[in-house]
């Protein structure tokens, strides 16, 4: 029973990250051009007010943050490290807990670097 809780909070929280991902990619995707563009050059390129950057940047953060964990949003680690088989530990801890700061340094710092 507690394995099926930990489960299902560690999808909420991945898939409520990853909305606000959706978000942040389709409004930088889809601003300031003709032709959308998820070329990341062109992107970096591309100018945004200042406004519009926090915006983008709140959305990718807070998507980052769920996979970090950064504290709120790191309620769902120490539940599913608990109940899950180890083989599913080493991937949560080598790969998925790094993407988010490789997400927070690649996008945010270098994509939207006045927010």
């Amino acid at each position: 029973k507690k394995r099926l809780y930990s489960a299902t909070k560690f999808i909420l929280y991945t898939a409520g990250g990853s909305v606000f991902l959706l978000m942040g990619v389709l409004g930088v995707a889809l601003y300031g051009s003709n032709e959308p563009t998820l070329n990341f050059e062109t992107l970096v390129n591309q100018s945004y007010p200042v406004v519009l950057e926090i915006i983008f940047y709140i959305g990718f953060f807070i998507a980052f943050a769920v996979k970090l964990p950064i504290i709120p949003l790191h309620t769902w680690l120490p539940d599913t490290h608990g109940e899950a088989h180890y083989s599913t530990c080493m991937l949560l801890a080598g790969i998925l807990l790094k993407m988010g700061a490789y997400g927070l340094i690649r996008i945010n710092m270098e994509l939207l670097p006045h927010a």
